[in-house]
């Protein structure tokens, strides 16, 4: 169960990065139109707090099991 979550994660984050690759135009357009793409580390800071949270919650509940 541990590796298959962890494989799909790891998936929909190549997947995520690879959609958001920085391009080659710079992002400070005057029309107001903000479709610059996010930065890595945003998207891996994500996976990470996501990871916490799950494992934190996993370990809850399986404490109020016992």
């Amino acid at each position: 169960m541990k590796k298959k979550f962890f494989l799909t994660a790891l998936v929909f984050a190549a997947a995520t990065l690879s959609c958001f690759a920085q391009l080659d135009n710079p992002c400070d357009n005057a029309d107001g139109d903000a479709n610059c793409p996010l930065d890595a580390w945003v998207i891996v800071l994500a996976v990470a707090a996501l990871t916490f949270a799950v494992t934190h919650l996993y370990r809850k509940q399986k404490s109020l099991q016992a």
